[in-house]
């Protein structure tokens, strides 16, 4: 299977290389993986970000996330 490779943004980094059958299913698991952790804490980090690659890390896809709450006006006074 071909290998591809996940590189993961929270405020640390890291990669995941995953083989699976083509780019379109390593995007799902790199959707996956983005929905993992988001939801694996609360609140999320502000933004999160996974990149998808080829093994030659041709990019194929940036996958991301951002948390942010707007409070009205007055409302934390």
């Amino acid at each position: 299977m071909p290998k591809f490779i996940l590189h993961i943004q929270d405020g640390v980094e890291a990669e995941v290389e995953i083989d699976v059958a083509n780019a379109h299913t390593a995007v799902n698991d790199g959707y996956n993986a983005l929905a993992i952790f988001v939801a694996r804490k609360f609140p999320p980090a502000e933004s999160i970000t996974i990149s998808v690659s080829d093994a030659s890390r041709g990019l194929i896809a940036v996958l991301g996330f951002t948390f942010s709450v707007q409070y009205a006006p007055g409302f934390l006074s």
